[in-house]
């Protein structure tokens, strides 16, 4: 193999930093201006896909290509590289076929020191690169293909050798790219991929794992892209040679703009009025001038054919967050808009809405209600083990990218969400997670939507409660707790869910006072059936435990045989949790005071010192309600930590604990976290207890997320239904992207501390 790289002068000294930065056929000219603006006309060179010509950008050789013995990107770079060291701009000039419509597309490179005091942020940087060629004429394809792995292995670390980076800490990328224009699109992936922080792969052809995702990294550390290309090149002789390019690419400091949640295809539209008449009017305005196909309305908010987003944006405008009523409108197109919008009038005008304050939602998103709940009684909860799910909102970082790179310092975020489990290839893997894996990343998921809403969306709870294991959720999530994130280690090496109440199940062998060598088949089940009847059962079966009461239904846990004997005798059938969990049973006692000392954590200074009672409800201190008292929990260590405890060993009545919340004024329960199971039950609890008792209040139960949909549709119907109990919550994380145009490279940069 003849291995040639064109940084022959640079090994022995630093690693390359170019900085690169992304251009469009969209903002171009915007670049331009803020980069060409800077260089003086010979101080730019530009380099085109189609010629490989290296011309000034100006003056009178500006069209007279330079002729290049190989036509590869690491060649070109090489003269890129020599052209940034004296001082200039390179650009990078190419069509990028993968679009629905081929764009000319641009990648600036330039010293990423003279970026850095320019106050340009780079959204990637090379960091090396190497090239070799191999003859594959003369020999059998099993050894061709052996030698060609080989020798492709042997220029991606020499590459990596010239970045002084280790394979360890590396993602690597193989593609095949023929042309330079290919060379060049995947380059531009690239370093889409570290500007997104989505490992991905870079094509997503037919048959391939389309599947996007975060980009996790360890805390602190630099995300490197070994970006490996194989082309297939003749030489002057005709044989048949494969040329083998790798550029090692490291993550800038500015990230790509985040998605809107809004588009074409996910409409949101809010309307607020101060009666229902003026609702009506508004929403006819808007199907009028649908149908009509052409005007616009006030303030210019004509939706056509031709509909985009941008048209939206006046909607939000007209919105008063401090009307009495407001309903939203979703829809996946603008015609589905239109039948939505008929259907939100037709509701508005009905009796049962108008008159009897019926709440009215439809399943694509829209709702309304006329007696709006607010936000006095606002209560999150926090769903217990066993919610989470594989791939779970794994495209929420397109969306929210400032608020994942937050939390990625603040913590090891994928530890937090067990990543290599939650979004591993094989979706196995996350239905096999052991209890602590399944606490962990239940915690996780939850703390990432609290600090979504609280944060991003500005949604402040009055109350907070969980469902058993949400407990420790509640106070991990809601600025409590000092340092949430060492619960993580200590959960994965807790003896309490890794043994006494798992896995070999310790404390249960201890209950029952079984040798060692004798089995325990652990299971639950879920049964419909009121809890009186399996308590007036359970003196016959002493292994047999009713460790929840939920609803109308109940979970029996303990020996599965006596579990299916309680449930025979019962007359019911129950529906195997094949979870081996003995929490809120009876063994489940002997490790109280383990589990007590396991959540008696510091707090943070200011849970410690509650703000001054002041008469205006959103500033009085969050209520946390736990399962194990009916008063609201004193938010002290020894206090949380007794709760929890109590909670973890005990039976769960969550219907008792709902019934708790809402007599201390909760009002609309919001789940906090993966799935929407508490949501469900929150809704049947009320329903039945409002039935026993007519002078009950109304309540409402709402989940930001859910298995199975779309999680930005679902976090905008979440959304959309506390915009409708006319809950404040800030709307700019909605309609801003839709009209922003692209950010200048000096603005909307990433915090300080970003690794490079």
């Amino acid at each position: 193999m003849n291995l040639a790289s064109p940084l022959a002068t640079t090994n022995n000294a630093k690693p390359l930093r170019i900085a690169v930065l992304l251009g469009d056929a969209l903002n171009l000219d915007s670049h331009s201006a803020q980069i060409l603006g800077r260089f003086a006309e010979h101080e730019s060179v530009q380099i085109c896909a189609l010629d490989a010509d290296l011309s000034p950008t100006h003056g009178p050789k500006a069209h007279e290509p330079i002729v290049h013995e190989q036509r590869s990107l690491t060649a070109l770079l090489s003269q890129a590289v020599a052209a940034i060291e004296q001082g200039k701009l390179v650009e990078l000039k190419f069509n990028d076929g993968n679009q629905p419509q081929p764009l000319t597309q641009s990648l600036y490179l330039l010293d990423g020191l003279t970026a850095a005091k320019l106050r340009l942020h780079a959204h990637g940087f090379i960091a090396g690169f190497a090239a070799g060629n191999e003859a594959t004429n003369g020999v059998n394809a099993a050894v061709a293909n052996t030698e060609a792995v080989a020798n492709a292995a042997a220029v991606a670390n020499k590459a990596l050798a010239a970045a002084k980076r280790s394979p360890a800490q590396t993602v690597q990328h193989q593609l095949v790219a023929n042309t330079l224009n290919e060379a060049f699109v995947a380059l531009r992936q690239g370093v889409t991929a570290l500007a997104a922080r989505t490992q991905a792969p870079l094509h997503g052809k037919k048959g391939e794992n389309k599947q996007t995702g975060y980009w996790f990294s360890d805390q602190h550390q630099a995300r490197v892209l070994c970006l490996n290309l194989v082309a297939k090149t003749s030489s002057q002789t005709d044989e048949p040679r494969h040329l083998n390019q790798s550029i090692v690419l490291t993550q800038g400091t500015q990230a790509i703009a985040p998605k809107a949640l809004v588009d074409e295809n996910r409409l949101f539209v809010p309307i607020s009025a101060d009666n229902i008449d003026a609702l009506i009017a508004q929403v006819l305005q808007l199907v009028n001038t649908q149908e009509n196909g052409a005007g616009t309305l006030e303030n210019g908010a004509g939706l056509h054919a031709d509909f985009r987003a941008e048209q939206l944006k006046p909607w939000f405008e007209r919105y008063d967050a401090n009307a009495p009523l407001a309903l939203v409108l979703m829809a996946a197109s603008i015609d589905d808009l239109k039948l939505e919008a008929k259907a939100m009038v037709s509701a508005l005008e009905s009796d049962a809405v108008r008159h009897h304050g019926q709440h009215f939602k439809t399943p694509a998103g829209s709702c309304f209600t006329a007696k709006p709940l607010g936000d006095a009684g606002l209560t999150f909860v926090y769903p217990g083990v066993g919610t989470v799910y594989a791939n779970m909102f794994n495209n929420l970082h397109e969306y929210f990218p400032t608020l994942y790179h937050q939390l990625e310092r603040e913590g090891d975020l994928s530890a937090m969400l067990q990543s290599p489990l939650i979004y591993a290839a094989d979706v196995k893997a996350a239905a096999n997670m052991s209890l602590s894996q399944q606490a962990i990343s239940g915690v996780g998921a939850s703390y990432l939507f609290t600090k979504l809403l609280t944060q991003v969306f500005n949604i402040k709870p009055k109350m907070a409660l969980g469902y058993s294991m949400g407990e420790a959720a509640m106070w991990a999530s809601l600025n409590v707790w000092q340092t949430p994130h060492a619960m993580i280690n200590a959960t994965e090496n807790s003896d309490i869910f890794n043994h006494a109440i798992s896995g070999e199940l310790t404390a249960v062998r201890r209950a029952w006072q079984l040798a060692d060598d004798e089995a325990i088949v652990w299971n639950s089940f879920v049964v419909r059936s009121g809890s009186h009847e399996i308590k007036a059962l359970l003196p016959e079966f002493p292994r047999a435990y009713l460790a929840i009461i939920q609803g109308d239904t109940c979970v029996i846990a303990g020996c599965e045989t006596s579990c299916k004997a309680l449930l025979a005798k019962l007359g019911k059938r129950g529906i195997a949790a094949n979870r081996v969990t003995a929490m809120h049973t009876a063994p489940a006692i002997l490790v109280h005071g383990q589990v007590q000392d396991f959540y008696t954590q510091a707090l943070k200074p200011e849970a410690l010192k509650p703000k001054a009672l002041k008469a205006a409800a959103q500033d009085l201190p969050i209520r946390f309600i736990s399962a194990a008292q009916t008063a609201p929990v004193i938010v002290d260590s020894h206090s949380i930590g007794r709760a929890i405890a109590d909670t973890f060993c005990s039976p769960l009545d969550f219907s008792a604990l709902i019934q708790n919340a809402t007599e201390q004024g909760a009002r609309l329960f919001v789940e906090v976290g993966a799935d929407r199971q508490t949501s469900t039950l929150i809704d049947k609890i009320s329903h039945a207890h409002a039935s026993q008792n007519t002078a009950n209040a109304a309540t409402a139960a709402i989940a930001c997320n859910a298995k199975g949909a779309d999680a930005i549709t679902s976090l905008l119907k979440c959304l959309a239904q506390l915009i409708s109990h006319r809950v404040p919550l800030s709307l700019a994380p909605i309609i801003q992207p839709i009209s922003a145009n692209a950010a200048p490279l000096s603005s909307a940069v990433l915090p300080e501390g970003e690794p490079q």
